[in-house]
């Protein structure tokens, strides 16, 4: 990053002013590649330049120098007594408005008499924000060029360099001093493209500085973004991509995108000053409960790691009061399991809330921060460690309000705190890159080996008309502000343009038909190349179709397979859904907190399974005392849940169990007399030659000699789902026609009772029930219903049928639907 000027008539004594700090760096960079090993001249920023000048000739002056953040604060409480509320969109108008009339040279008297109520109290604060600046003894940045001027002392004529065009203050100050104007190269070489869509644009761009980023690293380039802010996550999105930076920290990526947020944006600010407004509202016993529930799993306080599952029932304990606000007592419970957080607010509600200044509220915020053990539990990436200085720094200017306060409460001095860190803008230091990612103010008077501009619409070139707030059409106008009527605009688009064209040899200008659908229109100023670019798009050769009967396949020659169950029953509720198993496409499971619903089967299967591996019988079931029973199922529980961590849903979920179990126990105690043939058993299953392995809940062998079978689910069931024209549900009929058993039924673990729901060829072999067996024929003919049935499944899935013609149930929470052509 340079500037492309000559430079070499320039030596030490020189005094280089440049429109900004970028510029001031290109140019450091620039000179020492033209001059070896000579000294660097002055190079300083408009700002610099100005408090460098006038410390030089008033270097024992009384007046004190306020920055940006002062002088906005002093017209603020300039407007507050005057008695105007003030917000942040107001407060941002009125100091733009003092900054136009400042640099245009606009006298207050101007706006005073112009008879619009809006100018006229623009002037009447900012005249009170003056008063208040000459009783303190103050003077701002733009104070200084008249003072400069007054003084009437020779200073070293300055070059300049950089300015796209210079304001009425900075040429009276030039004029009155004398200047140079170091004048840049331009020579350039411009191609102008367009694009379908603004994510083609930038894809295309990114792909182009990935290509100088593999083939010329030390070339650099730079990639200009007018309406940068607008599209930064698009935008870093993509680059990312290209350039495979995907959570990569900002200091360690290939590119370096020029672009800050406010402090109090960042989540780390965020949450501090939500910790310091909580400890107020602690102390108060007054809690919000959803600044609470923020702070209490914040990362950065003390003992988020180690209490992190009990801090989540916390938040639950909290979510359950239902109100906004709540004391402490009402969570002493839950938050007694919160060790860590409990001492935390313990010692911030022994410090007492009091009035003080904000000098002395800045000591208490940084010792509540240490309390709350802010950011100490891990090591702070490099971008946080970056973030937590600023802010620091920042904070300091606390103490240089404090001269305009009295005593205040603690929330006003967070109020002041949040104001100051919405004033700052913050970005982490970038890699040492050489691609750049600027704005297009940012990239003014800039020079690199190649450039790209993005986004020349018509709605960046010409600019829009800008209606001052304060300050009248015809004042405006007449004193030259920007873009204030159609002549300056047309003049400042054609700077604007030139500068850009000047950022390299080669210049490559672009814009897309349409963002985010809405369509666009290229630059009147640049002549674009009306043919759509697709170079970014891989092409594709095409290739001979081939038509195919796609509702049959090729018959499967490995008749053994897995899943059987599931396949038969994918098969008879769609065709092509029992096919799609033969793609052997994986399937993966949704992210969860806690434990799942797939989980909760598992652990209750294998508890039971535990259970009766020990109790075999009715009769041992019934031996069992009170404090027996409550002791194994406890046992058994925990051994179900032994590799599940420790946590307040492993807690949740024995509780669960527990009450399940003997629910259900209590029902087993009622049925008739039975003893247990086998648990959790793995068993071949032969349907028309398909063979599979299943694995059986349970078989039972009542005092009448049946063998029944159990299958256990936790959710409502209905026998109807094994009597249709689709087996919905076909474990049981599938080891019923292939075992020698009596009967089948499902137990219904629900939160509340237990239900036995099943067929048996002796009415008495199962608990009573329901009559109602809907489509269900007596034992023996719904054997043989369900050996065609099932025979007719395996042969359909065997030969290859794979028509897509679904029942009304079989696409809920089907997994093949991006396969699948029943809505097409």
């Amino acid at each position: 990053m340079l500037i492309n000027a000559e430079l070499t008539n320039l030596n030490a004594k020189d005094t280089i002013v440049l429109a900004n700090n970028r510029q001031v760096l290109a140019f450091k960079k620039t000179f020492a590649i033209q001059h070896s090993n000579t000294q660097l001249p002055k190079a300083l920023s408009w700002g610099q330049y100005l408090r460098h000048t006038w410390r030089q000739i008033n270097p024992n002056s009384n007046l004190r120098f306020i920055d940006q953040i002062e002088s906005r604060h002093l017209i603020k409480q300039s407007m507050q007594k005057l008695r105007q509320s003030t917000d942040q969109r107001l407060l941002d108008e009125v100091v733009k408005n003092n900054d136009y009339c400042a640099n245009h040279l606009i006298d207050l008297n101007e706006l005073a008499c112009s008879k619009i109520r809006s100018s006229e109290l623009f002037s009447t604060w900012i005249n009170a924000y003056k008063n208040t600046k000459l009783t303190l003894g103050l003077v701002d940045l733009h104070d200084l060029p008249s003072l400069i001027i007054k003084a009437n002392v020779s200073v070293t004529k300055p070059h300049i360099y950089g300015f796209k065009t210079l304001t009425p203050q900075q040429q009276l100050l030039f004029d009155t001093i004398g200047y140079q104007q170091i004048n840049a190269n331009k020579t350039h070489y411009i191609s102008a493209l367009t694009f379908d869509t603004t994510t083609s644009e930038i894809l295309k761009a990114a792909q182009w500085a990935k290509a100088h980023f593999d083939n010329n690293p030390d070339k650099s380039v730079v990639i200009v973004i007018p309406q940068l802010h607008d599209i930064q996550h698009q935008l870093s999105s993509i680059f990312d991509q290209v350039f495979d930076n995907l959570l990569t920290e900002i200091g360690q990526k290939s590119y370096n995108i020029s672009l800050g947020l406010r402090l109090n944006q960042y989540p780390l600010i965020q949450g501090l000053l939500s910790i310091l407004t909580l400890s107020t509202q602690l102390q108060c016993n007054k809690i919000q409960s959803v600044l609470f529930n923020q702070i209490a799993t914040c990362v950065y306080v003390s003992g988020y790691q180690q209490e992190r599952s009990s801090r989540s029932l916390l938040i639950n304990q909290v979510l359950s009061l239902s109100v906004d606000e709540f004391s402490l007592d009402k969570i002493d419970k839950a938050l007694s399991k919160c060790p860590i957080l409990e001492a935390i607010i313990k010692n911030i509600k022994r410090e007492k809330s009091t009035n003080n200044t904000l000098e002395s509220h800045l000591l208490t915020f940084n010792d509540t921060l240490k309390i709350w053990g802010f950011a100490t539990d891990r090591s702070l990436s490099s971008t946080e460690y970056q973030l937590f200085n600023k802010y620091l720094k920042t904070s300091l200017e606390l103490n240089r309000l404090s001269l305009y306060h009295t005593k205040v409460s603690a929330q006003s001095a967070i109020k002041q705190l949040d104001n100051l860190t919405t004033q700052v803008i913050f970005q982490a230091q970038a890699s040492k890159t050489n691609i750049h990612i600027l704005g297009a103010l940012e990239a003014q008077g800039l020079y690199f080996d190649e450039a790209w501009v993005l986004g020349m619409t018509n709605q960046f070139l010409p600019a829009r008309l800008n209606s001052t707030r304060f300050i009248t059409h015809d004042i405006s106008v007449t004193h030259r502000i920007p873009h204030t009527d159609y002549g300056l605009i047309a003049t400042d688009a054609t700077n604007t343009l030139e500068n850009l064209s000047s950022l390299a040899d080669k210049v490559v200008f672009s814009y897309a038909l349409t963002h985010l659908e809405n369509e666009q229109l290229p630059s009147p100023l640049v002549e674009f190349d009306p043919a759509i670019n697709t170079s970014h798009i891989q092409k594709i050769s095409p290739i001979t179709l081939e038509s195919i009967v796609d509702t049959h396949t090729t018959h499967l020659e490995k008749p053994k397979i897995k899943s059987g169950v599931r396949i038969l029953k994918d098969q008879m509720a769609c065709a092509f859904k029992g096919f799609a198993h033969r793609l052997n496409t994986p399937s993966f499971d949704a992210p969860h907190i806690g434990i799942n619903r797939l989980e909760q089967g598992s652990i209750i299967h294998n508890a039971l399974q535990y259970i009766y591996q020990e109790i075999t019988s009715k009769e041992q079931l019934l031996a069992l005392s009170i404090k027996e029973l409550d002791s194994l199922i406890l046992n058994k529980i925990n051994a179900a849940l032994k590799y599940h961590p420790n946590s307040g849903f492993k807690k949740i979920e024995k509780l669960r169990l527990s009450r399940l179990i003997h629910i259900f126990i209590e029902a087993d105690k009622l049925r008739e007399y039975f003893c247990i043939l086998a648990i959790e058993q793995n068993i071949t299953a032969n349907i028309a030659n398909l063979e599979f392995e299943t694995r059986l809940d349970r078989l039972d062998q009542m005092n009448n000699g049946d063998k029944i079978i159990f299958d256990y689910k936790t959710g409502t069931t209905s026998i109807s789902s094994w009597c249709g024209s689709a087996i919905s549900e076909p474990q049981l009929p599938i080891y019923a026609i292939t075992n020698n058993v009596q009967g089948a039924a499902l137990i219904e673990l629900v939160s509340n009772k237990t239900n036995f729901k099943g067929l048996s060829k002796d009415p008495n072999s199962l608990p009573k029930q329901s009559k109602y067996k809907g489509k269900c024929q007596e034992w023996d003919e719904q054997l043989q219903i369900w050996q065609k049935t099932l025979n007719t499944a395996s042969l359909d899935f065997q030969h290859g049928i794979a028509t897509v013609l679904p029942n009304k149930s079989a696409c809920d929470y089907c997994e093949f639907d991006l396969l699948c052509r029943v809505e097409k």
